[in-house]
């Protein structure tokens, strides 16, 4: 512990280094969590016109019927 002088100065950039760290790995969890649920919301937006496209159709083909 002699070679160490200043253990304040050390014990503050090894609390920096660890934060950076941590603040980085904390961005890509959430970046992570983001994509995977807006693949999610895009197919949910995705069957929702399917279904309505397939309920037009239908809607359409029994009008046809009715003539």
């Amino acid at each position: 512990m002699s070679r160490i002088r200043n253990e304040q100065g050390f014990l503050l950039l090894t609390a920096m280094i660890f934060l950076f760290f941590i603040t980085n790995m904390m961005l890509a969890v959430a970046a992570s969590y983001e994509s995977h649920y807006r693949s999610y919301d895009e197919l949910k937006i995705a069957y929702l016109n399917q279904t309505k496209s397939i309920l037009l159709s239908l809607k359409e083909n029994k009008n046809h019927a009715i003539k």
